[in-house]
């Protein structure tokens, strides 16, 4: 995806008469989702489908999306690095270090191979947002130590609040706390509360599971501040996972995580040169919005839900990478990889795809929240929020007929400014601890009426679906998808064989 206002200009410009005609059939409401999407939406699926299904160099679109263009408005930022290297971090405790952790935890869910060889834990690089009433749009950031700006920060945040720690989308490999700088600062405004959004390892350069354990690191962060930083502990009921798309999976990753470092008896660890406690509840909840819990792309919205989403179908050629980036020096890898992500063998391993952890493995967690639209990661959100249910939690399913991905964070519709305030207020009520378990899901269309679903048949056979995604059936799907990758990387590479795990 080339961002650049000459890369935009070279996939609008063919596009136009298509934009054009379906501008006017959408203001006569006779266009071909006149029933369900609103005009803008409309506009801006068939705008931004062909845009974001254009591949551009790898390491130019990350540049491009990493830029920052300042502080400006309502928000206060404070920059601040989590130090994990130097003097001082490590102890000779005889407690596992986050990368022992994290490697024992991969190792739980079956791959002891690439459990072998983590990556280096390194210095994290973070955003404390918060909002800054009182100002205009165009107010600029005062210039004033980071710290400084921390502390004005807090003025405005009401104590006891949530934390969010948030993490940005962009498929593993692009966007940065920076893109995301009006979403934290209106969930912070939202919930009177603060973000912890953070710069973690971006693919194809630092594959999994590089930024889970950057992830890790800023959670432990959080209950135990290194020397210097700018926070006092933050406890555990007052932390919410969050985050949007790709970054929605890595929320949910961590949140299994936390939740599975206990069930292998680790309940303490060797950090910032002392021993953390984690906690049995190690957050007050997890919410996420159009979340990628699925690298393989296994289920069927990803195709069935294409005229509704901004996101393109994958590729049916199996003989290919997709999308099919062009040569860069970040792209292909070596050794080649299929996915910019992760290796072929870990698609669908449940720290890289959630959507493969079973039911029992959400026992026992937080209050959850889940936005959805009509779009290509709809299945995948219906399962994960069934099982997450149907292992005993709270869950609040907020799905909207027609709309694309990642609609609640562009709010140019009723639509998506519901689907924030909900997300804002289920932060809140997490922390506050006044969540009620529901035996429904919602799905609200785009005249605001509310159809009624059992959280027990999310996922399953309706009007919109042909079949049942039960659990038999979602593994044959995941294991087809992860078949054809593992194949493709080994003729790739030219030799070896990659084992199942």
């Amino acid at each position: 995806m080339d961002i650049s206002p000459i890369g935009i200009a070279k996939v609008i410009i063919p596009n136009l008469p298509l934009i054009l005609k379906t501008a006017v059939l959408a203001l006569l409401a006779r266009s071909p989702n006149a029933s369900v999407q609103d005009v803008i939406t409309e506009i801006i699926v068939v705008s931004a489908r062909p845009m974001l299904a254009t591949p551009a160099p790898i390491l130019k679109s990350q540049i491009q999306s990493q830029k920052d263009w300042g502080v400006w408005g309502p928000m206060w930022i404070a920059r601040y690095t989590i130090p994990c290297t130097g003097p001082g971090f490590l102890s000779d405790s005889r407690y596992p270090t986050p990368t022992e952790a994290l490697r024992r935890a991969i190792e739980y869910f079956g791959n002891k191979k690439d459990a072998l060889n983590p990556p280096r834990i390194v210095d994290v690089e973070a955003e404390w947002t918060g909002y800054r009433g009182g100002v205009s749009a165009i107010a600029r950031r005062p210039d004033l130590p980071e710290y400084e700006q921390y502390n004005m920060l807090m003025e405005e945040v009401d104590q006891g609040g949530p934390t969010m720690l948030y993490f940005h989308g962009g498929a593993f490999c692009l966007m940065d706390p920076v893109t995301h700088r009006y979403t934290t600062s209106a969930l912070a405004r939202e919930t009177r509360g603060r973000c912890f959004s953070i710069r973690y390892r971006l693919a194809p350069q630092n594959p999994f599971p590089a930024a889970l354990l950057d992830a890790f690191v800023a959670y432990l962060s959080l209950i135990s501040p290194p020397a210097g930083a700018f926070h006092t502990p933050v406890p555990p009921s007052n932390i919410v996972l969050s985050g949007d798309s790709s970054g929605a999976g890595l929320a949910t990753s961590l949140h299994l995580l936390l939740s599975t470092l206990p069930r292998i008896c680790i309940n303490r660890l060797s950090f910032g040169g002392r021993d953390v406690s984690l906690s049995a509840n190690a957050v007050a909840g997890l919410a996420i919005t159009s979340p990628w819990l699925d690298v393989s792309r296994s289920l069927p919205s990803v195709l069935n839900n294409v005229p509704y989403d901004i996101i393109a179908p994958p590729s049916l050629d199996y003989t290919i990478t997709h999308p099919n980036f062009p040569v860069d020096s970040v792209w292909p890898t070596s050794p080649p990889r299929v996915e910019t992500y992760c290796e072929a063998t870990m698609v669908t391993h449940p720290l890289v795809s959630p959507l493969a952890a079973r039911t029992e493995h959400w026992r026992d967690g937080p209050p959850i929240y889940v936005s959805i639209g009509w779009e290509s990661m709809q299945d995948e959100a219906e399962v994960f929020a069934r099982r997450a249910y149907l292992a005993g939690n709270t869950v609040i399913f907020d799905g909207y007929v027609g709309m694309p991905h990642c609609f609640a964070m562009m709010p140019w519709n009723e639509a998506g400014r519901t689907a924030f305030n909900k997300c804002a207020s289920f932060c809140k009520a997490a922390v506050e601890g006044s969540l009620e378990r529901r035996e429904f899901a919602t799905w609200t269309d785009k005249h605001g009426l509310i159809r009624r679903v059992k959280m027990s048949s999310l996922g399953m056979r309706n009007s919109e679906r042909r079949m049942d995604l039960d659990d038999e059936l979602v593994d044959r799907l995941l294991e087809n998808q992860r078949g054809w990758r593992v194949d493709l990387e080994q003729r790739l590479r030219g030799s070896g064989v990659l084992k199942k795990f």
